[in-house]
């Protein structure tokens, strides 16, 4: 049996973590519970820090909000990824 594509969990995790979902790499990577922690946990975390910086900027932070979830995402992908090399 194959074991599973680095570059595919490093994928998921960037195209997931820009659309607000971020551990769906983890979760294919076999890391469910890493997964679904950082998904959870992003969601709280994302919520908490757009709100408080939309109302503190009057909207400003919506532009630079999808470039937020695109550096989380490549950092948490890379992360997926480098693990997944080491425990293939």
């Amino acid at each position: 049996m194959r074991g599973r594509d680095p570059f595919v969990a490093l994928l998921l995790e960037v195209a997931g973590g820009f659309f607000g979902f971020l551990g769906i790499g983890w979760i294919y990577a076999g890391k469910p519970a890493m997964g679904i922690l950082l998904l959870l946990g992003y969601w709280l975390l994302d919520w908490i820090i757009g709100l408080t910086l939309t109302i503190s900027t009057m909207g400003a932070w919506c532009c630079v909000w999808p470039a937020q979830n695109l550096i989380f995402g490549a950092l948490s992908g890379y992360l997926a990824y480098r693990w997944l090399e080491r425990n293939p």
